[in-house]
């Protein structure tokens, strides 16, 4: 399933905002990989569920919220290679029953609900390693799939051509753990790489995001910023102002983005270039991350 991708589309939008900056906008269709395996989770997961088989197709072990994207797209994967998947879910086991842990589950996902305290400790040692000792040495992929293989394949996301073809010096991406900015960074030094929080307090992804493209090799990297004000009232949250915002673009501009990713980046993308943040004359590729699928918690 993770063989070499088609060229992906690419649309600009005529948006008036960026056209009274003389400002132009290009969206990277990433939702259209795969209705499953959606966006940037291609790209997260191919090197790391690579790895698992190579270490003779171990159980994959990872970690997510109740409406995750990450697990939703890592239990379709599984199931589509042969490769057993466990989910750590923060919460209740109440909610098993929504629609995103209910496909993980058909998808053949062993589902297991820790408290929000444990949850905490995911990336604690000592919890992992019991993790280990119960599910038999499963191979453990972080929350949101991002570690240095998540950065090896988001590396792949935009290449040179594409960054020649439409003159793009800027690129703006939602961030959740990371993962996606760190390789897109990586793998495109010339350009300026903004990524929009979507976590209320997220200034400690400034961190982790350098410690992802140190362990992937990459410590010199410095063309990006981070924009914390994007998150629209935290995590999952969302307000009059961004529903009425998603179901504009999708009537004016036939664009679907779902209310915990991609509708709050090109929210903030908006509300920048009316502020004066990117330079007159400056070419924007903005990235559809995917995620659709949270589109049913609304």
């Amino acid at each position: 399933m993770f063989d070499q991708l088609n060229e992906l589309p690419v649309v600009s939008l005529n948006m008036k905002q960026a056209e009274m900056r003389d400002v132009g906008v290009h969206l990277l269709r990433l939702d259209q990989i795969n209705q499953r395996v959606s966006g940037n989770k291609w790209f997260k997961l191919k090197y790391n569920l690579e790895k698992a088989k190579v270490q003779g197709g171990k159980a994959v072990l990872s970690f997510g919220g109740a409406y995750s994207n990450h697990i939703h797209a890592l239990a379709w994967a599984g199931q589509v290679l042969g490769i057993k998947t466990i989910g750590i879910i923060r919460g209740e086991s109440d909610y098993a029953s929504n629609p995103t842990l209910t496909d993980a589950a058909r998808w053949g996902m062993e589902l297991h609900f820790v408290t929000r305290a444990e949850y905490k400790q995911r990336k604690d040692a000592d919890f992992l390693q019991g993790l280990r000792d119960r599910f038999g040495d499963p191979f453990i992929v972080p929350e949101g799939g991002s570690n240095a293989l998540a950065v090896k394949g988001t590396a792949e996301i935009v290449n040179q051509s594409l960054i020649q073809k439409y003159g793009i010096d800027n690129i703006v991406l939602a961030c959740g753990t990371g993962g996606t900015l760190a390789g897109v960074a990586a793998s495109q030094p010339s350009v300026n790489i903004v990524g929009i929080p979507v976590l209320k307090g997220a200034k400690f992804l400034k961190d982790d995001i350098s410690m992802l493209l140190e362990s992937a090799g990459y410590s010199d990297v410095n063309n990006w910023v981070l924009d914390y004000n994007g998150h629209f009232g935290g995590y999952a949250k969302t307000s009059p102002e961004l529903l009425a915002f998603i179901s504009m673009m999708d009537d004016d501009y036939d664009l679907p983005l779902d209310q915990i990713y991609t509708g709050k980046m090109m929210l903030r993308l908006i509300e920048l270039i009316e502020e004066g943040f990117f330079t007159e004359g400056s070419q924007i590729l903005a990235l559809h991350t995917g995620g659709l699928q949270g589109l049913r918690s609304l």
